[in-house]
């Protein structure tokens, strides 16, 4: 705070109206520079920047676009936490959004706010304004973290504000936390050493069942369907049975609707008369795959199959364009347009739960398919779930 404003509010009457100004920054690196108003008064105003230039350089001269706002639970306390302020601003139409772009609401979350306020007449134009080379007559500037939003509607939006210092758990180096979905590599640890996805290249997975180990293969796509084998205990077609209405079917069951040529699904709900479909609770759909075969195989598009260099990174991959196989058209190659991944995570924690849950139909069975419900005694490992945006 500046000698000359401290002298200001020590006289019994003060000459001019107090003014905030706000400053918000963008992710983009951008600033948004808003003031609630100046006694009715609704045009920009104008103030110089904190930072100071070079020696003899001007200072910036910043515009403040008028905004309906306000920000209150600033009490200072000199034991227990920290207060958090909150910021309130007007959300009547496109007030707000004009202003943030192609920006929403919840990217301000983790933004830094400035909070300045000075005198009227210390503003740029106005009669007791100073050079551009002298710095602003301004009280101490105050500066927050924007936290998270406490409330939204369509007539305003409020934002809880911490002071730096004041953020839990905050990490070094940075990463960005989203509310729904994993932000950790895919397979990371296992294929380059980092991240915490500790998910095997290959599916691999040891399956305990009494005092006995099984190990199984079990490969999910981006939408969690399970990929399965066709099996020696599928017939010439790869399908199982065909869906009876009257069966009592268990989340270990797999069934063909509609029948002779229809879909695979795997039961994940246990339950009778519930007839399989793309929108049903009870049913998920099942994808087939059987091993890469290298060279005068026919592929048409559509089709899975396993393949990887070495045993610890088979993965399943789909054909894209039909072809007959050759040496020179391999399922890994990057600039391969024939073959595209089809074992993916969808980055969800139920996508955690399908891999690290695996439950096998089948215990002693080779390359067994999932069953429809997971193991509830596996633990996940250390995920990115915890959440700073609402989704």
């Amino acid at each position: 705070m500046s000698n000359i404003i401290a002298t200001d509010i020590q006289q019994q009457e003060i000459d001019s109206a107090l003014v905030e100004l706000f400053e918000i920054a963008l992710p983009g690196g951008d600033i948004l520079y808003f003031h609630p108003g100046v006694d009715d008064d609704l045009t920009n105003i104008q103030f110089k920047s904190v930072t100071a230039p070079a020696a003899g350089v001007d200072y910036v001269v910043n515009t403040y676009v008028p905004m309906p706002m306000i920000m209150d639970g600033l009490d200072l306390q000199a034991d227990g936490a920290s207060t958090r302020p909150a910021l309130t601003i007007a959300n009547i139409g496109t007030l707000l959004s004009s202003q943030l772009g192609t920006f929403k609401n919840d990217d301000l979350i983790g933004q830094r706010l400035i909070r300045r306020q000075t005198l009227k007449k210390y503003l740029k134009g106005e009669s007791a304004d100073t050079a551009d080379t002298v710095a602003s007559i301004e009280f101490r500037t105050q500066e927050y973290i924007i936290d998270r939003i406490a409330s939204e509607d369509g007539i305003s939006v409020t934002f809880e504000v911490a002071l730096p210092f004041d953020l839990e758990n905050i990490k070094l180096p940075r990463r960005v936390v989203v509310g729904k979905y994993c932000s950790w590599q895919y397979q990371g640890h296992k294929s380059q050493g980092r991240g915490g996805c500790t998910w095997n290249r290959d599916g691999s997975v040891v399956y305990k069942s009494s005092s006995t180990l099984y190990t199984h293969n079990g490969y999910f796509n981006i939408d969690d369907n399970p990929l399965v084998h066709h099996g020696v205990s599928w017939n010439a077609h790869g399908a199982p049975s065909n869906y009876v209405a009257s069966t009592a079917y268990t989340t270990a069951d797999y069934v063909q609707w509609p029948a002779y040529g229809g879909i695979f699904y795997n039961c994940i709900i246990a339950g009778t008369g519930n007839e399989p479909s793309a929108t049903s609770s009870y049913w998920i759909e099942a994808l087939i795959w059987a091993d890469f075969i290298a060279a005068g195989k026919a592929y048409t598009k559509g089709m899975l199959v396993r393949y990887g260099s070495a045993a610890d990174n088979k993965t399943i991959w789909k054909c894209q364009i039909a072809h007959t196989t050759s040496q020179y058209i391999l399922p890994p190659s990057a600039t391969s347009s024939y073959w595209i991944r089809e074992e993916a995570c969808g980055k969800t924690l139920n996508s955690c739960k399908r891999r690290f849950g695996y439950k096998p139909n089948t215990l002693t069975a080779s390359n067994a398919k999932p069953d429809g419900s997971t193991n509830s005694a596996a633990r996940l490992p250390f995920g990115s779930f915890p959440g700073t945006q609402k989704f």
